[in-house]
This record gives structure tokens, C-alpha cells and sequence, in this order.
């Protein structure tokens, strides 16, 4: 008898597991795979505290990718560059390292690792979830209880199916992604996470593990499904039109294929119900031009683990302590979803070329520059009132 039987061991799962096992309670943590391997994933990770809390940041952050502390936004050539305000420094590693430091911050005497099991059925009693049936990759099916089911199993988590999880909101993005990890391109004097706007697009170069790049195009679906299964000529030679990189991409190479999808649908499920949960890219996706996925999930996570403990120690109804991860989940995602749209629906709306005129104008010339940071504040807040009447 578990406390808690949870369904996937990558972020959101195995985070959750070793929260919970750091509170005293029996976990079964069960996965598909044999070993964590490469999955779509946003590669930035800009949470620092929570990873503390797992006691594996000093781990991440020796793991080889250089510690972002710059953001660099390219507008056709027009550049903007500046130190994070959000946060500390973002760093970007393969999931083949973050996931597997992960599964070992899981690892306890409370935590039992299943791998290479697949979820069949989820048990009911009284109306409430109850336990799975599990199979190994023999197909030996294996009946086990536990107080509360909770689905980490992604975005085409079986878990949310087999429970019949309600959607709230959902919808199909414009733009798919691709991306590719690289070496030999010619870095940054200070490591930023580089943003170009182009050709209706956005994408995003930043520094990873192993002295690579990742390089992401949020592409419109119908470019990458036009591309066929020519998809790495197509992008590689897509990526040169951009001025300011080019140079950059001359002794590029490519390691392993290109990944993505043309394909990626926004949604918020319900994320709990009678003796279930839903944690991570299982109950609210997002695309990862919003760059939040792994810290959405490892902070999910804790709000999850946080929840749940009020219920199995008795201090909080399930009701109670359930309604309470809601509030937590919806506060944080709601505004990065919308967040999403706008910013995909942006990258179709070209810059006038007088605007632009005027915006390289500004940059040509350093005294305009200092007035502009005189200036910061007014201009950030009617930039933002100009932004929300265009999306209204």
C-alpha cells in the first residue's frame, strides 16, 4: 500500500516523488522508459531556489552550461541587450542530464523506482481512485494500491485519459518548433539567451551542456510541414537569412537529428478529481516559446507535494488541500498561457519600415539611448497599455 502512486519520472514526476519522500510518505514512482532520453522541452531553466530545495542546483549548475545572465532580443538587425530582470541567471541543460540528477534527488528508503512499467488501469473504490495496474515490458500486469493516482506522464498522459480529466481552456498554437543542438557556433562574449524575431517567426539560441548551442525555431506549422523530411537543409538555410546570426552558424554542426513538431496544442486540464492529480505538461501545456516548461513542472511539483501532505497527515479535507494546488497552478500558468498566444500572434505582425527607421534611429545614436533610460518608466507602461488595447 502506497501513499501516493505517481505515473512518470521525468520532471514533474520524480520531483514530486522526492518531495514527498523527504515528508515521510510510501511512493511508487513508475516510468515507460529504461533510461530519461531526449524529450521536446524549452532547455531553460531560470527557478534557482526549488532546485535547492531538491539539492541538486549545485549539480545542475556544475553540469557544464554557463550560467545566462544576459537576455539579447534581435529585431531584424535592430539589437536590444540587457542583464535578467526576472531572475538571477537561466541555464540551459539536455533533459539526458536534468532528468536523471532528478530521479536520484527521488531516490530514499521511502521511494520505490519502477522503470520500463506501463499504466493500464486505474483502480476505483467508492467512487475515488484507488491504485493501477501496471504491466512490465513482458506484459505482466501487477495490481497496486495507493491512496492518491497522480498522472506526470506528459502531454499525452494516459493517467488524465484513464480518469477522464475535464480540459478548461485548450487550443491549437499557430506556430509548431524545431530545434537542434549544435557546436562550433561562435558565442557571445557574456552568455545571453538570444531572441530573433523573423520571417513571422521567433527563435532562440542559447548555451547548453557540453560547449553546444540549442537552437529553437518557432516555426509556422504549415513552413514545417512544406519542409517535409528535409527538415534540417530547410532550417539551416532558413537560419542564414537571419543577418546578425549568420556569421555566427559558418562552422555550425548539427549533433543528432532535428526534434519538434509542427503541432503543439495549449491547454489547462482539470487538474484534480476523487483521489487523482495531474502535475506538469499532464495538466497544462504550454509552448515552449513561453520557456517555463521544466520550471512549471519541478514548481507544480512542490505545490503538489505541498497539497498532498495536508491531505495524508489529516490536516486538510481532499477538497480543501486539492482546491488549494488549483489556485496555486492557475495563478502561474494563466498568465504565461496568454502570454503564449500574444507573443506567437506578434511574430505574423510586422514592424512598419518607417517604425523601424525611427527604432534604429534611436539605437545609432547614444544620447538618445540615455534618454530613453531617463525615460524608462513612462515609456514601459504606455508600451504595455499600447500592447494590451492590441490584443483586446
Amino acid at each position: 500500500m502506497y501513499d501516493v502512486a505517481i505515473v512518470g519520472a521525468r520532471c514533474g514526476g520524480a520531483a514530486l516523488a522526492a518531495f514527498l519522500g523527504r515528508l515521510n510518505h510510501r511512493v511508487l514512482l513508475i516510468d515507460r522508459f529504461t533510461r530519461p532520453g531526449a524529450t521536446l522541452s524549452t532547455h531553460i531553466i531560470g527557478e534557482t531556489d526549488v532546485y535547492e530545495r531538491l539539492g541538486i542546483r549545485d549539480k545542475m549548475e556544475s553540469a557544464g552550461a554557463p550560467a545566462i545572465t544576459r537576455m539579447r532580443v534581435d529585431l531584424n538587425g535592430t539589437v536590444f541587450e540587457s542583464d535578467l530582470t526576472v531572475t538571477s541567471r537561466v541555464i540551459g541543460l539536455r533533459r539526458e542530464l536534468l532528468d536523471p540528477m532528478l530521479l536520484q534527488a527521488a531516490a530514499g528508503p521511502q521511494v520505490t523506482v519502477q522503470l520500463e512499467r506501463t499504466a493500464r488501469r486505474v483502480i476505483y473504490e467508492n467512487g475515488r481512485a484507488a491504485g493501477l495496474v501496471i504491466s512490465d515490458r513482458r506484459g505482466r500486469e501487477e495490481t497496486v494500491k495507493a491512496r492518491v493516482v497522480v498522472g506526470a506522464d506528459g502531454r499525452e498522459s494516459t493517467i488524465a485519459g484513464l480518469v477522464n480529466a475535464g480540459v478548461e481552456m485548450s487550443g491549437d498554437y499557430s506556430h509548431g518548433v524545431l530545434y537542434v543542438y549544435a557546436e562550433n557556433i561562435d558565442p557571445q562574449a557574456v552568455p545571453a539567451l538570444e531572441w530573433y524575431w523573423h520571417d513571422g517567426s521567433v527563435v532562440l539560441v542559447n548555451p547548453i551542456d557540453s560547449s553546444r548551442h540549442c537552437i529553437a525555431a518557432m516555426l509556422p506549422k504549415a513552413k514545417i510541414q512544406a519542409w517535409g523530411s528535409k527538415l534540417l537543409p530547410n532550417l539551416m538555410g532558413w537560419l542564414m537569412q537571419i543577418r546578425m546570426l549568420a556569421p555566427r552558424l559558418s562552422h555550425i554542426r548539427v549533433v543528432g537529428p532535428v526534434r519538434g513538431t509542427p503541432h503543439i496544442q495549449g491547454y489547462l486540464r482539470e487538474c484534480f478529481g476523487p483521489g487523482w492529480a495531474l502535475v506538469g505538461d499532464a495538466c497544462a501545456n504550454l509552448h515552449p516559446v513561453a520557456g517555463v516548461g521544466i520550471d512549471n513542472a519541478v514548481c507544480g511539483a512542490e505545490y503538489l507535494a505541498e497539497s498532498l501532505n495536508r491531505y495524508l497527515t489529516g490536516s486538510a479535507s481532499w477538497e480543501d488541500a486539492m482546491q488549494g494546488y488549483a489556485a496555486q497552478v492557475r495563478e502561474r500558468v494563466l498568465p504565461q498561457y496568454e502570454a503564449a498566444w500574444k507573443t506567437l500572434a506578434r511574430a505574423f505582425v510586422p514592424v512598419p519600415a518607417e517604425d523601424e527607421h525611427y527604432l534604429k534611429t534611436i539605437c545609432t545614436f547614444p544620447s538618445l539611448v540615455h534618454g530613453l533610460g531617463a525615460y524608462a518608466q513612462q515609456i514601459y507602461s504606455a508600451l504595455m497599455e499600447g500592447v494590451a488595447e492590441q490584443d483586446d
